[in-house]
């Protein structure tokens, strides 16, 4: 799934915390970034700034459970 428009990236860095299995952002130009990840989640917050990095990518959930958490985030 993609990222919402205006989503609160601090908050959806904080909310990944609850969740249970992997979550990944997939970019368009094929780096996968786990954004369980401390170093992946500065990398992620770091490219906030490209709105093309930020919303030309995917959210990816190793756990289905896992959209249910973090919904209010994502398209």
């Amino acid at each position: 799934m993609k990222l919402r428009e205006g989503a609160d990236l601090i908050r959806f860095i904080r909310t990944i915390s609850n969740c249970r299995g992997g979550v990944w952002y997939l970019s368009a130009e094929g780096d996968r970034l786990n954004l369980r990840s401390t170093l992946s989640q500065y990398l992620f917050a770091a490219s906030s700034g490209n709105r093309q990095f930020l919303h030309g990518g995917t959210v990816q959930c190793e756990d289905p459970d896992d959209w249910a958490v973090l919904r209010e985030f994502l398209e």
